[in-house]
C-alpha cells in the first residue's frame, strides 16, 4: 500500500510535467493503426501514460500494471458496479466462522486456465505461499499478512505449512486469519491473492509472462507485448463467464504525452482517454467542453482517492487545536473546486469517500465552511482577527499544476477570512516524502498535502492504514492521549466486527475524531476522474476498485 501511495505521487508528477504541447512523433503515430486490429469493429484502443513494467499479479506495483493485469487474471471475488458490494467470481460462495477468523470459499468447478487446464484450490495455496516467500519480493506482500502466520513465514521464522491457507479437496479453500476481518472478501480481490499457474512459473521462471508462455485466468489473454510500445489482448475462449459483448481485442498503446493522446483520440485512433489511462490535459478542458462533439463524449467516474491536508500537531502554532479548527472552517471547498476543477470533483468532509461510509440522509461529519465560526476558533486560540499570528508553511509536491492552484486558493481563503498568512513551499516529490516522514517534527511543514488511493473499497484501507495511532503512517498526528486511546479502540473493534452497519457506525466515529474532535486533518475532495469515451463504446462505466469490467462493455458499429 505505501509503495502504491508513493508511486501515485510520482506518477501524477511525471504526467503533469509532461503536460505541454508537443508535436506527434512519427514513432508514436505509427504505433497506433487500424491495421493492428484484426477487426476494428470489435477492437478497443486505449492509451497508457507510461510503460507497463510487469504483468505478474504478485509483482505489480504501479497503476499501469494493474490496468492490464485486471483483464488477464481474476480472483475469488469481484466488485459490483456502483455499489462496490463483493460478488462471486472464481468462488461461488463463502462463509465465515462464528468468531470471524476463518473464511471458507467454494470454487466454481467450471473454471480453467487459458490453456484449458482446471483452476483448483491448490493453485491458490501455491500462489499465496509463492507471493509470501521472501525471495519472491512481492511488492504488496503486507496485504497477505492478515493470513495466520503469513508474516512469520515471510520473515523466515516458520514453515509454509503453518500458513493459514488450505485446500479442502480441489474446490474448497480455507483461510485462517490473525484476527476477524469483515472486509476479507473484498481483500481477496487484490491482485496478490489471484491464482497463478504453478507449472508455467516453475518451468519458465521470470520469463513466464512472455506472450508465448503465459497462461492466465481472466476474460482476455496476452496476445503480444512490444515493451515500451503496445500490448494486445484477445478474448479468452476458455473464460467461464460468457458475455454477449463483442469486444474481441484490446490494444493498449504507450503514449507518454497526454496532448498526443488527445490528438489521436480526436483523429479516431483511440476509443478512450482520461482517468488513470492517460490524464486529459487540464488546459484543454475548456476547449473540450465548448466543442459540440467532444463535450458529448465526456464521462465521469469515481477513483477511490481522497485529497487531504494534514496538520503538524507537534509544531507551533498548529499544535493548537483551535488554530486547526479555524483553518479547516475557513476553506470554502465547494468554491475552490468549482474554480480549479469545474464540477469534476466532490468536496470531502471525511477521509473515507462518502459513498463507502454513509447514507445520504445521515448527519454530516466534521467541520463545515463557516467563516464566523472560524474566527471564533482563531480568537479562542489567542489570535483575534489574525493579529500576531505567525506565518506558517503549507508544503506541496512540485509538478502538480492542479495542486498549485489549490494551494493558492487555500492561501487566499485564509488571508481573506482569517487575516493570516501562509507560505506555500514546493519540493520535488522525493524530497517532499522524505520531509514529511523523515525530518524532525519541528522541521516538517505546518500543513502538508496527501493524496491517498485505497486498494479495496472499505474504510479500513483509509482509516486504519493511515491513522491507527500506533500502526498508521500518520498515527503521529494525534497527540491527545485520550483521543489516541479512543481511536485505537474504535479502529480495532471495526476490524473485528463483521456486521456492515455496525462497522459503518464505528468508522463514522473514527472520522469524527480525526476531522472534528482532534481536527488533525482537513479532507479536501474526493477524486472524480474525467474521460472522453467514443460514442461507439456502449455500456461503459468506471470502477474505482478491482479493475475495469471491459467484458461488460461493447462496441456499436
Amino acid at each position: 500500500m505505501f509503495k502504491f501511495f508513493i508511486l501515485l505521487i510520482i506518477f501524477f508528477t511525471i504526467i503533469s510535467c509532461e503536460q505541454q504541447e508537443t508535436k506527434i512523433t512519427s514513432e508514436t503515430k505509427n504505433s497506433i493503426s487500424h491495421s493492428d486490429c484484426e477487426n476494428i469493429k470489435s477492437c478497443l484502443r486505449i492509451p497508457l501514460g507510461g510503460k507497463v513494467k510487469t504483468i505478474d499479479p504478485g509483482m505489480v506495483n504501479q497503476v499501469l500494471d494493474y490496468i492490464v493485469v485486471d483483464q488477464l487474471f481474476i480472483g475469488l471475488t469481484s466488485l459490483e458496479k456502483n455499489t462496490y458490494n463483493v460478488i462471486p467470481a472464481l468462488a461461488t460462495s463463502w462463509q465465515s466462522s462464528a468468531n470471524g477468523t476463518v473464511y471458507t470459499f467454494t470454487l466454481r468447478q467450471d473454471i480453467t486456465w487459458s490453456d484449458g487446464n482446471p483452476i483448483t484450490a491448490h493453485d491458490f495455496v501455491w500462489t499465496i505461499q509463492r507471493n509470501l516467500a521472501k525471495e519472491t519480493k512481492s511488492s504488496n506482500v503486507s496485504a497477505l499478512f492478515i493470513i495466520k502466520n503469513a508474516e512469520l513465514f515471510h520473515k523466515g521464522e516458520v514453515d509454509k505449512k503453518v500458513v493459514g491457507v488450505h485446500a479442502i479437496g480441489d474446490y474448497k479453500l480455507s483461510f485462517e486469519l490473525e484476527h476477524a476481518a469483515g472486509y476479507f472478501p473484498s481483500l481477496v480481490n487484490l491482485r496478490i491473492y489471484r491464482p497463478l499457474p504453478k507449472n508455467v512459473i516453475t518451468k519458465y521462471g521470470t520469463n513466464w509472462t512472455d506472450p508465448d508462455k503465459i497462461v492466465s485466468s481472466g476474460p482476455y489473454y496476452l496476445n503480444d507485448w512490444e515493451k515500451g510500445n503496445k500490448i494486445s489482448l484477445k478474448r479468452n475462449p476458455a473464460y467461464y463467464a460468457k458475455s454477449q459483448a463483442n469486444i474481441q481485442e484490446i490494444y493498449y498503446y504507450i503514449v507518454p504525452e497526454n496532448y498526443i493522446g488527445l490528438t489521436m483520440y480526436e483523429k479516431n485512433d483511440l476509443d478512450i482517454i482520461g482517468g488513470l489511462y492517460l490524464k486529459l490535459p487540464q488546459t484543454e478542458i475548456p476547449r473540450i467542453e465548448e466543442n459540440a462533439q467532444l463535450s458529448s463524449e465526456i464521462q465521469m467516474g469515481p477513483q477511490g482517492c481522497t485529497e487531504w491536508y494534514g496538520f503538524n500537531t507537534k509544531r507551533f502554532p498548529t499544535n493548537n487545536i483551535n488554530v486547526r479548527k479555524a483553518i479547516s472552517s475557513a476553506v470554502n471547498k465547494q468554491l475552490l473546486l468549482e474554480v480549479v476543477f469545474g464540477d469534476s470533483n466532490v468536496p470531502a468532509e471525511t477521509i473515507t469517500p462518502s459513498w463507502l461510509l454513509s447514507n445520504k440522509d445521515e448527519e454530516k461529519i466534521g467541520l463545515q465552511f463557516n467563516p464566523k465560526q472560524a474566527n471564533e476558533f482563531l480568537t479562542q486560540a489567542g489570535y483575534s482577527k489574525g493579529k500576531a499570528f505567525p506565518e506558517i508553511v503549507l508544503m506541496r509536491s512540485t509538478g502538480e499544476t492542479d495542486d498549485l492552484e489549490v494551494s493558492k486558493a487555500i492561501k487566499t481563503f485564509l488571508k481573506h477570512y482569517l487575516n493570516i498568512n501562509i507560505n506555500v513551499v514546493d519540493l520535488a516529490s522525493n524530497r517532499y516524502m522524505a520531509t514529511i516522514f523523515g525530518k524532525p517534527f519541528e522541521e516538517r511543514p505546518h500543513i502538508f498535502r496527501i493524496r491517498w488511493c485505497a486498494d479495496y473499497p472499505d474504510p479500513n484501507d483509509f482509516l486504519y492504514q493511515l491513522f491507527h495511532p500506533d500502526k498508521g503512517y500518520f498515527g503521529w498526528l494525534l497527540t491527545d492521549e485520550e483521543l489516541r486511546q479512543e481511536l485505537t479502540e474504535v479502529l480495532e473493534k471495526a476490524q473485528w466486527v463483521t456486521d456492515p452497519i455496525e462497522r459503518k457506525i464505528l468508522y463514522r466515529q473514527a472520522e469524527e475524531i480525526l476531522v472534528k474532535k482532534a481536527a488533525v486533518v482537513m479532507p479536501l475532495y474526493f477524486d472524480n476522474v474525467q474521460f472522453l469515451v467514443k460514442n461507439r463504446v456502449k455500456g461503459w462505466y468506471n470502477m474505482a476498485f478491482g479493475g475495469q469490467h471491459i467484458l461488460n462493455w461493447s462496441l456499436e458499429n
